[in-house]
Parts: C-alpha cells; sequence; structure tokens
C-alpha cells in the first residue's frame, strides 16, 4: 500500500525535505507519487490524503487506513516544519503566512491555521499555528486534452474561465493548457501570482510549460497581466483564481487588447458564479466557461459552457 520503489522513492524526495526530521525518517519508503495532501494537526495523527482515501503515518514507511498507534503531530513538528519552509526567516514571508499559506520550491502550497492577529480590522499575521497542509502540486501531461479543441475552436484562443472547488485541479489544468498551446507556437504568458502554475526555481518550472511560454511569478494579478500586455506582447495571458474587480478589468483591458486570457477561479458551477453580483460583469469577457469536478477522479469536466 503506498511503498514506495526505488524510482518513486526518488520523486518524492523533493517534498520530503520540507517534513521535519522526527517525521521525515518515518516517511522514506512511502510513495507520494499519487498523494494529494499531507495534514500535519497539532495533537493529531498526521494523514496523507490520495485519491483513495486518507491513510496514517503508523511506522516506518507504513501506512494504515485507521488512525491506531499513528504519529501524532507535535508542537515541535510543527515549529520545524515552518521553519524549513521560511529558510529560518518567518518574517520575510509574513505576507504570504497572513494569506494563510506558503508556496515551496515545485510548485506545492502549505495551508496553514492558527490565531489570526488583527491589525486596523484586518488580518495581520498567524500565530500559534495549529496545522499545516502540504498541498502537492502535480504535472498530469494531457490533463488539457479534452478543453484544448474548445479552447482553440473556431480558429483563435477563446477567452475561457475554468470555475472548480478547491482541489479539484484547476491549477494542474493551466498548466497542460500553457503547454499545449505553448508547442502550438502560441506566445503564452502566465501571471503566476502565488507562485504554484509554474513554480519558478531560479527562474526555470518545475514543470514543461512548453518552449513559447514566459512566466511573471509574484506580481498580483490584475498589475501582473498588464504588466506581460505591454512587455511580452501574448497571444494567450494564463492566471490562477482571479475574482477581485481589479482582476476583472485587467481581463477586460487584455481581451480588448486582442490578447486571449485563460483564467480559474472557485466555485461549483456556472450558476454559482452567476449568482454573485460582483461577477455578473466578469462572465461577458469569457467565450466559454470549464467547470472542473472529482466525479471521474481529480480534473474531471464536468461541463463546458459557450457563452
Amino acid at each position: 500500500m503506498y511503498i514506495a520503489n526505488n524510482e518513486t522513492a526518488l520523486a518524492t524526495r523533493g517534498i520530503l525535505t520540507y517534513m521535519p526530521q522526527g517525521i521525515r525518517r518515518y516517511m522514506y519508503g512511502i510513495d507520494l507519487a499519487d498523494a494529494r495532501e499531507i495534514r500535519l494537526r497539532l495533537g493529531k495523527p498526521l494523514t496523507i490524503h490520495y485519491g483513495d482515501g486518507c491513510f496514517y503515518l503508523a511506522g516506518r514507511a507504513k501506512l494504515s487506513p485507521v488512525p491506531v498507534s499513528a504519529l501524532r503531530v507535535t508542537r515541535a513538528h510543527i515549529d520545524e516544519a515552518l521553519e524549513i519552509a521560511t529558510a529560518s526567516s518567518v518574517y520575510s514571508v509574513k505576507d504570504e503566512i497572513k494569506n494563510g499559506f506558503l508556496t515551496i520550491a515545485g510548485g506545492h502550497r502549505i495551508g496553514i491555521t492558527g490565531t489570526a492577529v488583527i491589525k486596523e480590522d484586518k488580518i495581520s499575521f498567524l500565530k500559534d499555528i495549529s496545522a499545516l497542509n502540504y498541498r502537492l502540486a502535480s504535472e498530469v501531461i494531457g490533463a488539457a486534452d479534452k478543453v484544448i479543441p474548445l479552447i482553440l475552436s473556431g480558429g483563435r484562443v477563446n477567452n475561457t474561465l475554468i470555475i472548480s472547488p478547491p482541489g479539484a485541479g484547476k491549477t494542474t489544468m493551466l498548466r497542460d493548457i500553457a503547454r499545449q498551446l505553448s508547442y502550438k507556437s502560441y506566445r503564452v504568458s502566465i501571471v503566476d501570482e502565488r507562485r504554484e502554475i509554474a513554480a519558478l526555481t531560479e527562474g526555470r518550472s518545475a514543470f514543461d510549460l512548453g518552449f513559447s511560454t514566459d512566466v511573471l511569478e509574484g506580481a498580483d494579478k490584475a498589475s501582473g497581466m498588464l504588466m506581460v500586455l505591454r512587455s511580452m506582447c501574448p497571444d494567450v495571458i494564463i492566471t490562477d483564481e482571479i475574482g477581485t474587480q481589479a482582476d476583472i478589468d485587467a481581463v477586460e483591458k487584455a481581451t480588448n487588447s486582442g490578447a486571449a486570457v485563460i483564467a480559474s477561479i472557485h466555485g461549483r458551477n456556472i450558476d454559482m458564479v452567476r449568482r454573485r453580483a460582483d461577477l455578473e460583469r466578469m462572465l461577458k469577457f469569457f467565450d466559454i466557461v470549464v467547470t472542473l469536478g472529482t466525479s471521474r477522479g481529480c480534473g474531471t469536466v464536468e461541463e463546458a459552457v459557450t457563452l
């Protein structure tokens, strides 16, 4: 049960380097290639989520479907994990932490919960961290096979909105859309505010994004879309998790300037998006809406609507 062979063991070492030593030594030999999340909750058993269920770390290279005798997460584990993830400088990533997550090498995101520190009616930091959720990024070549013909229908790149609940594969889908369009010689610009789509390390992506893809990382989506529009002359702009009025304004400017926009948003379906008055205007800038779900596995295309 999810015991690694030599090949998969090497492939999982990237995330293991972000585990505290007291946990890491028990995880060598566990196959994390198909894992989706690793959750560390203070005082609770460490859990690893796969597509077919949740398993508990019950010993060296041993998983169990029940939490009996499972390794429990301590305050020392949480503190060491944060120290590793922030390179011993929590202050340097305080803006990320106050938003509830950290992005680490490989495009993995660590979700964070704890006690919010409020200043001027806004969250300024999180203290007394109680849980860490390692959401594991993955590359699925061919994930966009069903949507690429829709995106390219009519002899052009259609403005496409991807609606997805959390964990249904929207970021993985965006990566493969970028890859496929790039290999078709479209000039693709990715605006990667949260450093998840491309996961750059020293300017290089951890994923195959094709040969004609440019990445702007760290800039907010609204400013970033306008920046690449001016500087990179893209055929397509790809970005993740839009939703603010500034984002919508930038989508309008980009599409009016001739660049196609492919973006994602959290939601269950198009009807739920339409119910939000602040998002109603956004839909008129898109030609196609694709809804993702998990009915037939992560990244299932549940619905595609032409607007």
